[in-house]
């Protein structure tokens, strides 16, 4: 089955009106759902996914009752929890080669790496830190 690895940062437009690039993110879900690509993320998906609705929350961007719909909605979302013993491994390095800060972003594009998939994601300074060398990462806004 075809595969696409999608972060954090694509899934929760699905759910939150506003959020930038929205449309690109539903009509993401909507092509892959109807080519029967199967959607795929690491475990880290689900507290990421939690922690962005959080932000929302705590900055004034949604309310309450939005962030705690978005949270059960996103349970019920088509994405697959995928890992693999070279997972962490692969990740670190990713993360050093490209001098990020953090290893979630470059959990994301080892599965990817290792699935042999696109990994799509709204992060922009990822991408552009990994777009020259990585090629199977993708920016949202790109997607057509």
């Amino acid at each position: 089955m075809v595969e696409r690895c999608i972060d954090a940062s694509v899934a929760v437009k699905w759910f939150i009106k506003g959020e930038a690039f929205r449309h690109k993110a539903i009509k993401l879900l909507r092509e892959s759902q109807a080519a029967g690509i199967m959607l795929i993320a690491p475990p880290l998906f689900e507290m990421e996914t939690d922690s962005i609705i959080q932000t929302r929350l705590v900055e004034g961007r949604t309310t309450a009752d939005v962030a705690d719909k978005t949270l059960d909605l996103l349970l019920s979302a088509p994405v697959v929890i995928v890992t693999h013993p070279q997972l962490r491994q692969r990740a670190r390095q990713i993360a050093r080669q490209f001098h990020q800060r953090k290893v979630y972003d470059a959990t994301y594009a080892a599965l990817a790496e290792i699935r042999g998939c696109e990994f799509w994601t709204a992060d922009k300074v990822f991408y552009d830190d990994v777009k020259a060398v990585l090629s199977f990462v993708k920016y949202l806004p790109s997607y057509q």
